[in-house]
C-alpha cells in the first residue's frame, strides 16, 4: 500500500495522472502543497537565524552550537571573499557590512562603523581629525590641528592612588587625603634637607654656629662635641 505523502509526490512529480473530471481541482490542492512546503522551509530558515543571533555568542558544544559554528565560519569567509574582490576592483568596503565607502572616509555612511586608516609611506595621523597627512607638517592639512606634539603639562601624582592634578598649589590630593608630589613645595623641602645642621651654643644659646665649630662665634666657649 502505497503512503498518502508518496502518493502526493507521485501527482506532483506527474507519475500518476490525475481524472480529467477531478485534475483541476488536484491540481490546485498540489498548489497549496507545494506553497505551504515552502513556507515551512523559509519558517525553518528564519528559525535557524534567529537562533544564530541569539546564541552566536555562548559557548554551546551540542549539535546546534556546532551548526551556529558553521554558519560562523561560512559568514567569515563570504565576508573575507568580498573584501577581497574590492580589493581587486579597487575599491573600499565596510569591513562589518560590506557596503562601499569613500576611500578616505572615516566612518562607514550604511552601519557607522569606524574604518581603518591606511598609511602610506611618509604619511602620519592627524591627533585631531584622524586623517592621513603628510610627515613634517606643522598643521593638519584637513583641520587645521596643530602637528607638534604639545609639551605635557606641569603637574603633581598622588603617590597613593594616582589622581593628578595640574594645580602646582595643591598640597593634598582631593581624592584620599594624601600629600601630592612635586611642585615649589617639595623642592624648598629638598632644598632645606640639603643645608648642614646648625650647632647651638650650650652655653649662650646662639643658634647659628657653623656645623663642626669648635668655638661660638658669640660667646667663645668651646663647643660640646656632636653625639
Amino acid at each position: 500500500m502505497a503512503y498518502l505523502n508518496d502518493f502526493i509526490n507521485d501527482i506532483i512529480e506527474k507519475t500518476i495522472i490525475a481524472p480529467a473530471s477531478k485534475a483541476a481541482e488536484i491540481a490546485e490542492l498540489t498548489d497549496v502543497i507545494d506553497k505551504e512546503k515552502s513556507g515551512i522551509e523559509d519558517d525553518y530558515s528564519k528559525i535557524g537565524k534567529l537562533y544564530v543571533e541569539k546564541y552566536a555568542k555562548a559557548n554551546d558544544d551540542t549539535d546546534l552550537g556546532l551548526l551556529v559554528d558553521g554558519v560562523k565560519a561560512r559568514e567569515k569567509k563570504i565576508k573575507d571573499s568580498k573584501l577581497r574582490i574590492g580589493e581587486l576592483m579597487g575599491k573600499t568596503f565596510c569591513e562589518t557590512c560590506c557596503e562601499e565607502v569613500d576611500e578616505d572616509a572615516l566612518y562607514c555612511n550604511n552601519c557607522g562603523a569606524k574604518m581603518p586608516v591606511k598609511l602610506l609611506p611618509g604619511m602620519v595621523l592627524c591627533p585631531h581629525c584622524n586623517k592621513a597627512v603628510r610627515e613634517g607638517i606643522r598643521f593638519c592639512t584637513n583641520c587645521g590641528g596643530s602637528m607638534i606634539e604639545e609639551p605635557k603639562p606641569e603637574g603633581k601624582v598622588c603617590p597613593n592612588c594616582g589622581w593628578e592634578t595640574t594645580d602646582m598649589s595643591l598640597k593634598f590630593c582631593d581624592e584620599c587625603g594624601r600629600r601630592l608630589e612635586g611642585g615649589e613645595e617639595e623642592e624648598e623641602t629638598k632644598k632645606e634637607e640639603a643645608v648642614p645642621v646648625k650647632q647651638v651654643c650650650p652655653n649662650c644659646g646662639f643658634s647659628k654656629v657653623a656645623a663642626g665649630a669648635a668655638f661660638c662665634d658669640e660667646c667663645g666657649r668651646r663647643m660640646e662635641p656632636a653625639e
